[in-house]
């Protein structure tokens, strides 16, 4: 059975990994130098691989929402300083599963957005949320 689960957080199967086949492991910084030369350096990255897991919009529907007591457990992990690794565990494209060693990734934006799906007050526990977890390989 397929399943994302972060931190013992289950979350839904189908949420994107939009980052997924992006390129990332040459880092590249540019400068320029006080004669106005640019300085370019490269280097070959061995962690860091950035990991955006985001909930997708098929038309009317959300695909990959979550309820609002899981949303509170990924709002408790993001909110507690990070000493040891998570562990996050994606499907694999051709069955099993993937394991990865993650922490947030901060520099982006926030590491946890939340919008509901359908706004009301007060949020209901049965009420879901499209989300975005911003996070990357250690």
């Amino acid at each position: 059975m397929s399943r994302v689960v972060l931190a013992g957080v289950e979350l839904p199967a189908d949420l994107q990994w939009t980052d997924e086949f992006t390129a990332w492991r040459i880092g590249q910084q540019v400068r320029t130098s006080l004669s106005g030369a640019l300085i370019v350096q490269e280097s070959a990255r061995q962690s860091g691989r950035p990991i955006t897991l985001q909930t997708t919009r098929d038309g009317q529907a959300y695909v990959g929402p979550v309820q609002l007591d899981v949303l509170r457990q990924l709002q408790e992990l993001s909110g507690q300083l990070q000493v040891a690794p998570m562990t996050l565990i994606l499907p694999a494209h051709n069955g099993g599963d993937r394991t990865f060693q993650v922490r947030w990734r901060r520099t982006e934006g926030a590491a946890v957005e939340a919008d509901p799906c359908r706004f009301a007050v007060p949020a209901l526990d049965a009420d879901y949320f499209s989300i975005t977890l911003r996070l990357m390989t250690v």
